[in-house]
């Protein structure tokens, strides 16, 4: 799996901070209502596939955009980033305590209740489940009840982080009757208004509207098909041609596409490309070789010349504008061969070294991995670049922890940054598979986690943020914009561009 059209992305990131910090997040009302149309399918053309269809396991950037037309969740973030409800209708708070109503009538796509029991146990899976990667989202959670129509969770921190985790995959509603059901990955039993139809591996899923409905003015499209393409120029021909209604581009793409009449959206997202490193493994132990490798990095130069300004050149995750940015960071690791040099011989590389870095086989991501890897050589490091797809990647990095390194990409677009905290800096977290752990940053993470004022969980992320950058526990590159091409037929397209990529704000005329 969190992703401003036409707008300045600090106006959007000021509605997102404002909703972070407690002020005037939304507790009823939602998007005004719309019929249920049906104009079309949307054809969407997309560079990756889903890790997985079964959300309290799935384990990549963009498996929401996948997920969210098949699964509800309590509440969701409304494309202002305001937070609004779904199977909940209201909820309020008591102390330790959140309680969330349940509207009547939802039901599960196999025709059962969707009741508080059933919201009970699938939050009861999501947090304790054997492989569920939505166990660091729900942290928060001490106990969870389920009273008549009505579902009481007892939580410690911020209440706005506790919705924002609801909102997301952690939140999810599977059919219980589903929970162990050996296909569920690729057969999915939700709640949601769209239903999987058809799924073919690392091709095509296909969802059609769920009959009944608890909202049908979510349902804008008569279908959803899901294309995994990876070529470039492959998905930009097919919406010229009219395979395709949507799909990602290049910045390069971007006047071609316009010279076809398609529209394009751009906007500044929370993601950033990065090169994770395992301390257990290779050389990255040594916190001097991971500095040498983030001074090693010419940020600016990718950006510009290989980017073309599409991404801006960071080393912290949470973007300029959101309330979690630490501003000391921006001149910091500027690109110095020398200083790497120094650093490697200090650690006693003085003649360098070599690791294999696994790269997703996005053209995009190899670009990137071919720069950086000519970078390196600069100074005497030899990083072998090993292509391969997103989710077998992320397996051998994250869970079998079997590779020295992994060029992908991290989201921070949501407003609540724990998640990025708990992923990468902490021990146990899914991007740090050799378990690098500083003592002041669990500590950190803990306050910020349970802070209720604004003003401590941001000063605590800040610091964070600076910690780690200090100890070089990744090599972040760049801030990615991202270009989305449609045709005349899709409406509302850049609702969809918030950081939350659910598409039930998309229609089709």
């Amino acid at each position: 799996m969190s992703r401003l059209t036409g707008r300045v992305a600090a106006a959007s990131l000021a509605v997102l901070t404002a909703c972070a910090l407690g002020a005037g997040c939304a507790r009823g009302g939602g998007e005004p209502a719309r019929s249920a149309s049906g104009g079309g399918v949307l054809r969407f053309a997309y560079t990756a596939f889903p890790s997985t269809l079964d959300p309290h396991k799935a384990s990549t950037a963009w498996d929401e955009l996948y997920l969210f037309p098949i699964y509800d969740r309590l509440v969701t973030v409304l494309p202002d980033g305001r937070i609004g409800p779904m199977v909940a209708e209201s909820w309020s708070r008591r102390g330790k305590d959140l309680t969330f109503t349940l509207r009547a009538g939802a039901r599960f796509h196999d025709g059962a209740a969707l009741d508080a029991e059933a919201v009970r146990a699938n939050l009861e899976r999501a947090r304790t489940a054997e492989g569920s990667t939505a166990k660091p989202l729900l942290k928060m959670i001490t106990d969870v009840r389920a009273d008549g129509g009505k579902v009481v969770i007892a939580f410690t921190g911020a209440e706005t982080a506790l919705l924002t985790a609801l909102a997301h995959r952690g939140g999810a509603l599977v059919s219980p009757a589903a929970f162990d059901k050996p296909d569920l990955d690729r057969a999915p039993v939700g709640s949601g208004p769209y239903r999987v139809t058809s799924y073919r591996r690392d091709d095509r899923v296909v969802y059609q509207p769920f009959t009944g409905y608890h909202d049908p003015a979510a349902q804008r499209m008569k279908g959803l098909e899901m294309s995994f393409v990876n070529e470039d120029d492959t998905r930009l021909n097919g919406v010229r041609s009219g395979q395709y209604d949507a799909t990602l581009i290049r910045p390069e793409q971007v006047d071609t596409a316009r010279d076809s009449g398609l529209k394009v959206n751009e906007f500044l997202t929370g993601l950033v490309y990065q090169i994770n490193l395992n301390t257990a493994r290779s050389k990255f132990g040594d916190p001097r070789v991971r500095q040498a490798l983030n001074h090693a990095v010419d940020r600016r130069t990718i950006a510009e010349k290989l980017l073309l300004n599409s991404c801006l050149p960071t080393v912290q995750p949470a973007p300029a504008g959101h309330w979690a940015h630490e501003p000391s960071l921006d001149g910091a690791y500027p690109y110095d061969p020398d200083k790497a040099k120094r650093l490697l011989a200090e650690a006693g590389l003085a003649g360098g070294f070599s690791f294999t870095a696994l790269v997703w086989n996005n053209t995009a991501y190899v670009q990137v991995g071919e720069a950086v890897q000519d970078q390196f050589k600069q100074v005497g490091v030899d990083m072998r670049l090993r292509p391969m797809s997103a989710d077998q990647s992320i397996d051998l990095y994250q869970n079998r922890g079997e590779a020295d390194a992994l060029l992908s990409q991290i989201g921070a677009a949501g407003p609540d940054p724990g998640l990025i905290t708990q992923q990468d800096y902490l021990k146990g977290g899914l991007n740090n598979p050799g378990d690098l752990s500083v003592a002041r940053i669990e500590e950190l993470a803990e306050r910020a986690r349970a802070a209720t004022e604004p003003a401590e969980r941001e000063s605590g992320y800040r610091e964070i943020v600076k910690l780690a950058a200090q100890n070089a526990y990744n090599v972040p590159i760049c801030n990615r914009k991202l270009y989305f091409a449609t045709n005349d037929k899709v409406r509302d397209f850049e609702r969809l561009l918030t950081g939350y990529d659910d598409i039930r704000v998309v229609g089709m005329g």
